[in-house]
C-alpha cells in the first residue's frame, strides 16, 4: 500500500476540520491555538525566506536579465490584475448583488486609514533597514535584498562570500519549511475547524449571492484565465495546476499569501522552474500581486453600492477597477487587509465606509477563496516568466511543440 504524503495528510485534515466545525460548533475554538501556532511557524520563514532569496537570485543576473525579469514581472502582474478586475467589474455589474439585503443591526467594525499612493511609493526605501526585517515590512525588504544583489553581481569575486552564503540561507530556510510542512495536517485541521464552528453555514443565508460571486469569479481565474495563459505559452495548465496545488490549498485554509509564500516557493522548485526566477518573481507577488483580492473589492463595492441604493456609472465601475487595482500595492499579504484596501474603494466612489461592518462578517470566508487566486497567479507567473527566461522545465509540462 502506497504510504500517504504531506498533501494526502493536509486535504485529510482540511475535510475532518470541516466536520469537526460543523459538529462541535463554536467550543471547537480550543484547537485555534494549533493552527495559530502553524501560521506562526510559517510566518516565522517569510522575511529570512525573501531576503536570502531574493540577494541570492539577483545576484545572480546581470544587469540587462534584471531589466527584464522586473519589466516582465510587473507586466504580467498588472495584466491578470486588469483581466480580473474587468471580470469581477461584468460579473457584478450583471448579477447585481446586495438588491433587497436585510441590514438588520450592523456592529461598527474600525479599520485601519489606508495610506496614500505617495506614503506606499516613500515607504519602499527603508530608513533602518534591519528596523524593516524586524517588522517583516515586504516592500522595504524587497527593495533592498534587489539592491544587496546587485551590489554583489557588481562586485564580483570579493562579493563570491557573501553571495555563497545567501545561497547556503536559502537552502537551510527550504529544509526548515520540509519540517514545517509535517505540522500542516494538524493545523490546516485546526482553521478549518475553528472557521466552520465560528461562523456555521447559518450567515451564509443572507450573503449567498456575494460568496457565490466571489467564488465564480475566483473559479473562473483559476481553471478560465490561467488555464489559457498557460496553454497560450505552450505549459500544460492542469498538470501544471496539479502539481503546484498545495500552495492553494494551504492559502485557503491560512488566508496570508506572506505565511504560504515557503510554500509556493517549494512546489514551483519542484515543479521544475529555476531557483532564480522563483526567488524574483514569488516574493514580488505575494506583496504587490492580489488579483482574488482586487476581484473581491470590486464585487463587494456593486454589494454595498446595491445595499445602500447608490447609484453607479461607467465612471463609478471604472474608478472601482482602477483604485483596487493600484491600491493592491503594497497591501500587506495577511489575513483581514482585503477590509483596509476595500475602505479605499468605498471612499472612491461614495460608498459609506460604514458598509465594511457588513460584509465583515463573512470576510474570512471570502478570504479564503482570494488568497488561493492570489498565490495561484503568483505561481503561473513563475512558470511563464520562467519559461520565456530558458528555464528547463520537465517535458511532462510543456507541450511538443513548444520544446521544438
Amino acid at each position: 500500500m502506497k504510504k500517504l504524503g504531506v498533501l494526502e495528510w493536509i486535504l485529510i485534515g482540511f475535510v475532518a476540520g470541516i466536520i469537526a466545525g460543523a459538529i462541535f460548533g463554536k467550543p471547537i475554538a480550543v484547537v485555534r491555538p494549533i493552527g495559530t501556532l502553524f501560521i506562526n511557524l510559517l510566518k516565522m520563514l517569510v522575511v529570512p525566506l525573501i531576503f536570502s532569496t531574493l540577494a541570492a537570485g539577483v545576484a545572480t543576473f546581470s544587469g540587462e536579465k534584471l531589466g527584464r525579469m522586473i519589466g516582465k514581472t510587473f507586466f504580467w502582474y498588472y495584466f491578470t490584475g486588469i483581466l480580473a478586475m474587468v471580470m469581477a467589474l461584468v460579473i457584478g455589474f450583471v448579477a447585481q448583488p446586495g438588491v433587497g439585503f436585510p441590514m438588520g443591526e450592523m456592529k461598527k467594525v474600525d479599520v485601519k486609514p489606508t495610506p496614500s499612493l505617495v506614503d506606499v511609493a516613500l515607504a519602499i526605501v527603508p530608513t533602518n533597514v534591519f528596523d524593516s526585517l524586524a517588522k517583516g515590512d515586504a516592500l522595504p525588504i524587497i527593495f533592498f535584498a534587489i539592491f544587496l544583489g546587485m551590489a554583489i553581481s557588481a562586485a564580483g569575486k570579493p562579493a563570491e562570500p557573501l553571495k555563497d552564503f545567501l545561497s547556503a540561507l536559502a537552502e537551510a530556510m527550504y529544509k526548515i519549511v520540509g519540517y514545517v510542512l509535517w505540522v500542516g495536517p494538524f493545523g490546516v485541521f485546526a482553521l478549518m475547524a475553528v472557521n466552520v464552528g465560528t461562523y456555521g453555514l447559518s450567515i451564509l443565508a443572507p450573503y449567498a449571492m456575494l460568496i457565490f460571486l466571489v467564488y465564480l469569479s475566483c473559479a473562473l481565474m483559476f481553471f478560465g484565465v490561467y488555464a489559457a495563459i498557460l496553454r497560450f505559452v505552450g505549459i500544460r495548465p492542469y498538470r501544471y495546476l496539479n502539481k503546484i496545488k498545495e500552495s492553494p490549498i494551504f492559502a485557503f485554509t491560512t488566508c496570508s499569501s506572506s505565511a504560504t509564500l515557503p510554500i509556493t516557493m517549494r512546489v514551483c522548485k519542484a515543479a521544475g522552474i529555476g531557483e532564480g526566477t522563483c526567488s524574483f518573481v514569488l516574493p514580488m507577488g505575494a506583496t504587490v500581486n492580489m488579483d482574488g483580492s482586487g476581484m473581491y473589492q470590486a464585487i463587494a463595492a456593486v454589494f454595498l453600492a446595491n445595499v445602500y441604493q447608490v447609484p453607479l456609472s461607467f465612471y463609478h465601475y471604472v474608478m472601482i477597477g482602477v483604485v483596487s487595482l493600484l491600491g493592491s500595492i503594497g497591501t500587506a499579504g495577511v489575513p483581514g487587509a482585503g477590509l483596509i484596501m476595500l475602505s479605499m474603494v468605498l471612499g472612491a466612489v461614495g460608498i459609506p465606509i460604514e458598509g465594511i461592518a457588513i460584509v465583515a462578517g463573512v470576510d474570512r470566508i471570502l478570504d479564503m477563496a482570494r488568497t488561493a487566486v492570489n498565490v495561484t497567479d503568483d505561481a503561473v507567473a513563475t512558470a511563464i516568466i520562467g519559461k520565456t527566461e530558458g528555464d528547463q522545465l520537465p517535458a511532462d509540462l510543456v507541450y511538443e511543440k513548444a520544446r521544438r
